[in-house]
């Protein structure tokens, strides 16, 4: 690949590029246990401007070795002692030089010479004693000044070589596979931060080595990508807000503000790169407003590249400035806007709630998110069905959790001087605080052992607390058009790591394929997984230049190995204008020639049902997956999407997939099937209390009611497949009352279905009766005589509902 392309590393592609000279390397997510974090704190260049941030959690304290310390240099006794030794060594050698040379080390000014009666011979010999210890100091600086810079050297040649080390760990397997990796990187790029911290003022200086500001920007960056592979690894939104962090200071500080001065696109490349990866942290977390900063100054940003250097791949980039804007025009479509008219952020993650661990009941632990629609809304390899269910599988972070901002950040060129004059300062300090600085920095640099949780002392509530906190989201695979082989090795491996009362989720969002000629049953149809075609095949089957720059040679997108599996991003119309170009082209037809040994059956599922699988198909040929055969008696619930939408429902490249927008936020799939734009904020307040109560009044149901088989309600004892199935079953009743669904084939089912005693429970839909009332879109659905008053008037032309009680 051309290191110069704009791969982006993003969640399906963490590491796109070696280094040097462009950062980066590839890694993933893969299962494992959660691993405790170094703790973070901020860029700041001004020493007086310090400020630690707390850990994110408990066991992070202890951890406090592993992650740079972001703050500005503080003097150690190390050079003290270093001057010290070098003085001792100059007065054994030549003792007239002693006290020159023990001046140099302690900063005090030389006392006179008493004036005698040899004359001028005595102050020439003063003179030249003087000078000879200047020169003598002055070498010995120069000395330690060239020692510094080959210690800085070794450790930026060595933290490299870790950064790209990272595309060489199993994206899957155990965490004691690639946790003590990354651990060894953190650890280094702490010595190399704190290192060139300390001794910035010296790096800075051209007659040593030069350092220049968008070099530390870019250790800085390998950080937030470190923070930003771990979140990959564990699925702690924790590490993900930690690598937020070091972006957003990146920014503030703007240390890659003057790249475009040095005439070197290669450089620039690499802040473009930096952009992407701020933008994908950023969706991640819900900053809309810090995208749409990001967005603008990224399309300036690839203007100016684009006129300055007129690249080959000038192309591609305003591709995936297309497709960003596109992600998120799609996301603000549905959203709720403020008395301001602006709109509103919402968060649909899961609150964290107190819910206490109880033996044998079941867990949610791994899960499988696969994005193989040829056509669909995507930001490289992220497409927004993806988006939303990464999202609907993952709790809120504690607000005490949050990393706190630096207030005081200071531009770093006008406080320079200031800066290396205070660092000056600093080394003529007490030796008591160069000793307790130098005692500091040798307890960081030392490897740390990860703490056992029983080394640290806490109540049983804390405890409590705690596993409540760090274990909330399951693990994720997050796999982009992968081929049928790679994917069933993921199957395969989160089988192999699931334990006894876990349970599988697998979300399939692709095309369809039928094959009415075959007679084995489980093999009549499936989904579509990627492949590589050979020579001679249809050319909108090859990947243009831009699916190539945006994505790596795997289908997947947490993978590391390079080179394996099929090209993946399939872009038609990757040469046309505008924000079509995030849109992935497909032929409704493409999907039944697809080669049967390339397509998931459902009969490929049955050696994994030995553990309990929850599976979601958003596919036009979802029902075939109904027919898995529960061998095992696991487990095993499949929730299935349409197969066919009225004509009225707005198309999947429009706002994505209706099913999986359901499952994500019911609220949002009742606005988009309504026509419902963007709710005010009184009305999407009251409509979420409502919601919450039909949520509720549900989940109640599904478990009381004895028609219900106990598979389900063994599953609703998690949190994260207890509010997929009571979403699956309002999106069943919301779409059985509107007006334009009305064939079957309209309706998502379910295996084990539910009893239509469910589907027409009379509370619920006395409930949608009143959101309808609210929103004033009750003309959209037909309900029964007995839910609508008889004195409710309904005015079809502006839709409004006016009680005459």
């Amino acid at each position: 690949m051309n290191k110069d392309s704009p791969t982006l590393y993003n969640s399906y592609n963490p590491v796109d590029d070696h280094h040097p000279p462009l950062e980066g390397s590839n890694s993933s997510s893969a299962p494992g246990q959660h691993s405790p974090h170094p703790s973070v704190t901020h860029l700041v260049d001004d020493p007086q401007t310090q400020q630690t941030l707390p850990p994110t959690n408990q066991p992070q304290q202890q951890l406090q070795q592993l992650l740079p310390s972001v703050v500005e240099p503080t003097p150690t006794a190390a050079t003290s002692a270093s001057t010290s030794a070098s003085n001792t060594n100059l007065a054994n050698a030549n003792p007239a030089l002693s006290a020159a040379a023990t001046t140099s080390a302690t900063g005090a000014a030389p006392a006179a010479a008493p004036a005698t009666a040899t004359g001028p011979s005595t102050a020439t010999a003063t003179a030249a004693v003087a000078a000879a210890a200047a020169a003598a100091a002055t070498d010995e600086r120069a000395l330690q000044n060239q020692k510094l810079v080959e210690e800085f050297q070794y450790l930026l040649e060595k933290s490299q070589s870790l950064f790209s080390g990272l595309r060489d760990l199993p994206p899957t397997g155990s965490h004691r596979q690639w946790r003590p990796y990354f651990e060894k990187t953190f650890e280094i790029y702490t010595k190399l931060w704190k290192f060139q911290q300390l001794h910035r003022p010296v790096l800075e200086d051209k007659e040593n080595y030069g350092l220049k500001r968008w070099e530390v920007g870019e250790i800085a960056s390998k950080i937030g990508q470190l923070y930003y592979h771990y979140y990959l690894r564990t699925s702690d939104t924790s590490y993900l807000w930690e690598s937020y962090v070091f972006y957003d200071a990146i920014h503030e500080r703007q240390y890659f503000k003057d790249i475009l001065e040095a005439k070197n696109p290669a450089l620039m490349i690499k802040k473009i790169r930096y952009y992407a990866r701020f933008i994908v942290v950023s969706l991640l977390l819900n900053k809309d407003d810090k995208i749409r900063q990001l967005v603008s100054e990224l399309e300036e940003l690839v203007d100016d590249y684009t006129k300055a250097f007129k690249p080959p791949d000038a192309k591609e980039w305003q591709i995936v400035v297309n497709e960003i804007s596109t992600f998120m025009e799609a996301e603000k479509k549905l959203a709720p806007i403020s008395p301001e008219k602006l709109l509103m952020t919402v968060d649909y993650r899961l609150p964290i709630t107190t819910q206490n661990d109880v033996p044998g009941r079941l867990r949610l632990q791994e899960a499988i998110l696969v994005g193989s629609c040829q056509k669909q809304i995507k930001f490289s390899e992220l497409t927004l069905d993806m988006y939303r269910m990464l999202q609907s599988l993952e709790k809120q972070l504690p607000a005490s959790d949050l990393p706190q901002k630096t207030v005081n950040i200071r531009n770093q060129e006008d406080a320079g001087k200031n800066r290396q004059e205070a660092v000056m300062a600093k080394n003529e300090s007490t030796t008591t605080k160069n000793s307790a600085a130098a005692e500091t920095k040798q307890t960081t640099s030392q490897p740390q052992q990860l703490p056992q949780p029983q080394q640290q002392p806490q109540s049983q509530q804390q405890q409590l607390v705690q596993q409540q906190h760090r274990r909330v989201n399951p693990h994720k695979y997050l796999l982009y058009r992968p081929s049928l082989s790679q994917l069933m090795v993921y199957i395969a491996t989160a089988c192999k790591d699931t334990t006894e009362n876990g349970v599988i989720l697998l979300y399939l969002s692709a095309d369809g394929c039928e094959y009415p000629d075959v007679s084995v049953p489980g093999f009549q149809g499936g989904v579509a997984t990627a492949y590589q075609p050979r020579k001679g095949a249809a050319a909108d089957s090859a990947p243009s230049g831009a699916a190539a720059a945006t994505s790596t040679s795997t289908a997947t997108a947490a993978s590391t190995t390079s080179g394996a599996g099929p090209v993946a991003g399939n872009n038609a119309n990757a040469t046309s204008s505008g924000s079509s170009n995030a849109i992935q082209s497909n032929n409704p037809t493409t999907s039944a020639l697809q080669p049967r040994n390339h397509c998931l059956h459902p009969a490929d599922l049955v050696p994994f049902t030995r553990k309990p699988l929850f599976l979601i198909v958003d596919s036009s040929s979802s029902v075939i997956f109904a027919e898995i055969p529960n061998v095992f008696d696991q487990p095993l619930i499949s929730l299935l999407s349409p197969i066919e939408y009225p004509s009225s429902v707005q198309d999947r490249g429009e706002i994505g997939s209706l099913f999986t927008l359901f499952l994500h936020a019911p609220l949002l799939g009742f606005c988009s099937v309504s026509d419902i734009g963007n709710l005010d904020q009184d009305k999407w307040d009251e409509s979420v209390l409502l919601m919450s109560k039909m949520e509720t009044h549900i989940a109640s149901l599904l478990l009381e009611d004895p028609d219900v088989v106990p598979h389900w309600k063994k599953c609703m004892s998690d949190e994260f497949l207890k509010a997929f199935m009571v979403r699956f079953t309002l999106c069943g009743i919301i779409l059985r009352c509107h007006s334009s669904f009305k064939d079957e084939k309209n309706y998502p089912t379910s295996s084990p279905a539910l009893p239509e005693s469910v589907y027409g429970s009379t509370e619920i839909i006395h409930m949608l009766y009143d959101l309808t009332l609210i929103t004033r879109v009750s003309t959209y659905f037909s309900f029964p005589a007995s839910i609508v008053p008889p004195e409710t008037f309904v005015s079809h032309d502006n839709q409004t509902a006016v009680e005459a009680n």
